[in-house]
């Protein structure tokens, strides 16, 4: 009973190294081991009906119509002549103001 216990030996730094670098490794590669053993589901639609399944595209179509602009049109001018002879002619009225100023 007053024996000294014994010691454990203890690992050295590379065989800690490695086994810590294994358990990364298996704790990283996990999950996908995991996704590659589950089992695929089962498209249920074509095993029922035996149909294609039905996919369903919403599409969204916009006409665009190009138009040019509408030109501004011209005033129609239109000319009111008088004979060509000066002295037939009409002369316009005189108009006078009242002010001061001739």
């Amino acid at each position: 009973m007053t024996e000294p216990h014994a010691r454990r030996s203890r690992l050295s730094k590379r065989a800690l190294r490695v086994w810590a670098w294994v358990a990364g490794g298996l704790a990283f590669f996990s999950p996908w081991v995991a996704l590659g053993l589950s089992p695929k589901p089962v498209a249920r639609s074509v095993q029922t009906y035996g149909q294609r399944p039905v996919i369903i595209i919403r599409r969204i179509t916009r006409r665009v119509v190009v138009q040019d602009a509408a030109r501004p049109t011209a005033p129609q001018i239109r000319y009111v002549g008088s004979s060509s002879s000066g002295a037939s002619a009409v002369a316009p009225p005189v108009t006078t103001t009242s002010g001061s100023h001739p």
